[in-house]
């Protein structure tokens, strides 16, 4: 009975340091655009309504000053709907360059959202020639250009998986594993993208500013 006792009290405990140590962290304080820096000319990057909102007339970058290697992220985000070939993308491992990071991104946009493509570094890593056909049908019918959509990575040593509104979309294997920036992205065709709710987690509790 006394061991039971002993095991009821310390069992919470654990838990409690436990999610402690993996606790969400807020990439947007909903009301400014504090810990981001644009990479390059924006016409607007500002916070409205709980939401950031961005517009450019070129390719751009506004990097958080949030650096994370192993992680999950996740966000929400609404896209133009007068431009059907409007292009964004949610960073991650991205390095501070002047104007176009080096790394990796979520894309977001109709023609392959959820896609990964490594920003000087190979390209398009998913879907690729062998991968199309698959990631053809995780795709079909998730994401919605006229709603709100939940975009999720999990990022681990060399492993990548995207989600969108809950479903697995794309599976990497072969990224470098190192620190880097967040980061979202306006490739400077259309009209403003809006993000709300940017979290991150650290999955090896090594985040710094």
């Amino acid at each position: 009975m006394k061991a039971t006792l002993i095991l009821f009290f310390i069992l919470p405990l654990f838990t409690q340091a436990e999610n402690k140590d993996n606790k969400w962290v807020p990439l947007f304080d909903g009301k400014t655009t504090d810990g981001w820096t644009p990479r390059g000319n924006v016409q607007k990057f500002e916070a409205i309504n709980g939401e950031l909102h961005l517009l450019s007339k070129g390719n751009v970058w506004v990097l958080s000053d949030l650096k994370m290697k192993d992680f999950e992220v996740e966000c929400e985000v609404k896209i133009p709907q007068d431009y059907n070939a409007f292009n964004s993308g949610l960073g991650f491992r991205l390095s501070s360059g002047k104007s176009k990071p080096k790394g990796y991104q979520c894309e977001i946009d109709r023609a392959k959202p959820g896609g990964i493509y490594g920003i000087g570094m190979g390209g398009w890593l998913y879907p690729s020639k062998e991968t199309q056909k698959e990631y053809n049908s995780r795709v079909n019918g998730i994401f919605s250009a006229d709603k709100w959509n939940n975009f999720r990575l999990v990022c681990k040593d060399t492993e990548a998986k995207t989600f969108i509104n809950n479903k697995l979309i794309a599976e990497v294997s072969r990224l470098n594993s190192v620190s880097g920036h967040f980061g979202i992205q306006h490739h400077g065709k259309g009209g403003t993208v809006r993000f709300r709710n940017l979290r991150a987690k650290d999955l090896i509790n090594n985040s710094r500013p």
